[in-house]
C-alpha cells in the first residue's frame, strides 16, 4: 500500500468522475478493477511462495519461460522502467512539496534529485530501516483518507454542502478506455512485493495476506476518496483534474486547502518513491545470481537487506533522467512491454506442476479462473495501448525484442560458465 497509493490518490478519482460522469460508473469501475487486480495478486501470491527468491517478476519469468525471456524483462526494468518511474515519482514529490511550501517551481529539478538522494540513503541503511519508513508511510496515507472522508461527511451532515444527486450519464468508449488505463495504474506496484519475497519470514503465510489484503485496502481507499469528492460537490465545469481537486478541497478545508492537499500528495508520493528505491534493485541481484551481470556490480548485503551497487545505479540513472527531463516519453515506450511481462509472468502458473513442487506454497483458489481473469485484463490493457499509442507501443516492442535476442547470447554464456564450474 505504501508503494501503490501515490499521486493518483486524489487525481485519479477526480479524473474518473470527470471522464465518466457522476458516481455510479466510477464506483463500478473501481470495484471491477479491484477484483481483477486481486485475481492477479492471488497468482503472484502463489508464485512468490512457490519461488521465494529475490527478483519477483524476473524469477517467475525465468522459471516459466527461461533465462532468455527473464533477461529481456530484467534489463528493461533495471535500465529503463525502474529509473524512469523513480524519476517520475521524484518530480511528483518535488512538485507538490514546492507547492505546499509556496516556493517557485524553478527549483523542481534540484529538489527532485535531493529527494532521490535522501531516500536512496535510507534504503542503503537496510531493510529494517526501510520497513519502518514504509510502515509509517502506509499509516499516514490511511490517516489522510480518514481525514478526507470525515471532512466530507461532516460537511454533508452539517448542511454546508447539500448531498448531491448524481444522475447516471452515457459513457463514451474513449472516456471508458482512458478510465480503465488510469484505474489499472492507480493499482500499479502491487507486484513489486514479489521482489522481496526471499526476505520475508514465513512467506507462505505472510505474502498472500499482504498482497490480497493490500489490494483490497487500496481499492477501498479509492472508493472512499471518490465518495468524498462527491460529497464535496465541486463545480462540474472544472476544466482539469487539478482544478476539480482544488474545488473539492476548498469546500472541505477552506481557502488553505491548496497547501493542505499538496502536503497530502507529497507524503503519498514520497512513500511510493521510497518503496521503488527499496525494491527495484533486487532485480539486478537476481540477474547477477544467474550470471547475467557481474556479481561485483550487483553485490547484495543479505544480513542488512540492501543492494548497494543496484541502489546507486538506480538513483544515478533516475537523477540523470530528471535532469534530461524526457523520462515521460521514455516510459511511454516501455509501459506496454512491462504490462505484457506482468501477464506473462503470471502465466508461469500454466507451465509448472502445481501439485508436486513446494507443497507448502499458497495455492490459488478456483484455479485457473483468477489467472484467466487477470490475463483478460492484461489483454485489454495491451489492446488499449496498441490502439491509443501504436507508434510508442511498436517501438517499445522492437527494443524489447532486441533485448530478447541479446539475451540468447547472455544465457548461453551463463550456461557455459556453469558447466565449466
Amino acid at each position: 500500500m505504501a508503494e501503490v497509493v501515490g499521486v493518483g490518490i486524489l487525481l485519479t478519482p477526480a479524473a474518473m468522475m470527470r471522464a465518466l460522469g457522476g458516481i455510479v460508473a466510477p464506483m463500478i469501475l473501481w470495484l471491477v478493477m479491484g477484483a481483477l487486480t486481486a485475481a492477479g495478486a492471488l497468482c503472484y501470491a502463489e508464485l512468490s511462495t512457490r519461488f521465494p527468491q529475490t527478483g519477483g517478476t524476473y524469477v517467475f519469468l525465468r522459471e516459466g519461460f527461461g533465462r532468455r525471456t527473464a533477461f529481456a524483462y530484467g534489463w528493461m526494468a533495471m535500465l529503463v522502467m525502474d529509473p524512469g518511474l523513480t524519476a517520475a515519482l521524484a518530480i511528483g514529490t518535488s512538485k507538490y512539496l514546492l507547492a505546499a511550501a509556496g516556493i517557485s517551481s524553478r527549483f523542481e529539478v534540484p529538489v527532485a534529485i535531493a529527494a532521490i538522494v535522501v531516500l536512496a540513503a535510507i534504503a542503503l541503511r537496510g531493510l529494517a530501516s526501510g520497513a519502518v519508513l514504509l510502515r509509517w508511510s502506509a499509516m499516514i496515507k490511511l490517516g489522510m483518507v480518514a481525514l478526507l472522508v470525515v471532512a466530507g461527511v461532516a460537511k454533508a451532515l452539517g448542511g454546508a454542502t447539500p448531498m448531491p444527486h448524481v444522475a447516471a450519464s452515457a459513457v463514451s468508449l474513449p472516456a471508458l478506455a482512458g478510465a480503465v488505463v488510469s484505474a489499472f495504474f492507480a493499482f500499479g506496484g502491487w507486484w513489486d512485493l514479489g521482489r522481496l519475497s526471499e526476505e520475508v519470514e514465513q512467506p507462505e503465510r505472510s505474502l498472500p495476506v499482504a498482497m490480497i489484503a493490500g489490494v483490497g485496502l487500496v481499492a477501498l481507499i479509492y472508493v472512499l476518496v471518490t465518495f468524498t469528492l462527491l460529497l464535496a460537490a465541486p463545480p462540474a465545469s472544472a476544466a482539469t483534474d487539478d482544478a476539480f481537486v482544488a474545488a473539492a478541497g476548498a469546500v472541505l478545508f477552506g481557502q488553505r486547502a491548496g497547501r493542505l492537499l499538496a502536503v497530502m500528495v507529497t507524503l503519498a508520493v514520497s512513500g511510493s518513491l521510497f518503496a521503488v528505491l527499496l525494491g527495484a534493485p533486487r532485480i539486478s541481484v537476481a540477474m547477477a545470481r544467474d550470471g547475467l551481470l557481474p556479481s561485483r556490480v550487483t553485490w547484495f548485503d543479505e544480513a542488512r537487506g540492501r543492494a548497494v551497487p543496484g541502489t546507486l545505479l538506480q538513483a544515478g540513472l533516475a537523477s540523470a533522467l530528471v535532469v534530461i527531463g524526457s523520462f515521460d516519453q521514455i516510459l511511454g515506450y516501455f509501459v506496454p512491454a512491462a504490462v505484457f511481462f506482468l501477464g506473462l509472468s503470471a502465466a508461469t502458473l500454466f507451465t509448472i506442476d502445481r501439485g508436486e513442487t513446494n507443497r507448502s506454497a499458497f495455492l490459488v483458489p478456483l484455479f485457473p479462473l483468477p489467472l484467466v481473469l487477470f490475463l483478460l485484463l492484461i489483454v485489454i490493457m495491451l489492446v488499449l495501448f496498441a490502439v491509443g499509442q501504436p507508434t510508442q507501443t511498436s517501438l517499445g516492442a522492437v527494443v524489447v525484442l532486441l533485448g530478447w535476442l541479446y539475451g540468447r547470447r547472455m544465457s548461453t554464456d551463463s550456461a557455459a560458465r556453469e558447466i565449466s564450474e
